[in-house]
């Protein structure tokens, strides 16, 4: 059985993005679920939670608890923020 990390995120929209309020709430809307299915592509049993943050509506917080090692998941998240425009910012 392999051993499951906790990981903490916040996603968010920066000033100068270039997307539609309608665009920033559908992508923050279907967070959680994305990033499901991203992970559970390489971690079928990986959960995903996302909640609100207290600095506002395009803001997010994420936790995760997967299988996978750093690199993997550093790679999911760079790939998912350059798609949708977004920062990820790991909690120490």
């Amino acid at each position: 059985m392999a051993l499951k990390t906790n990981f903490s995120f916040e996603v968010k929209y920066t000033a100068d993005s270039s997307r539609s309020k309608a665009q920033r709430d559908e992508v923050m809307d279907s967070l959680q679920a994305n990033l499901q299915q991203l992970l559970a592509a390489q971690d079928s049993e990986a959960e995903v939670l996302v909640s609100d943050s207290q600095h506002g509506s395009g803001n997010k917080l994420v936790e995760l608890t997967t299988t996978l090692q750093d690199a993997q998941i550093a790679n999911i998240l760079k790939a998912f923020s350059e798609q949708h425009g977004v920062s990820v910012t790991a909690f120490e």
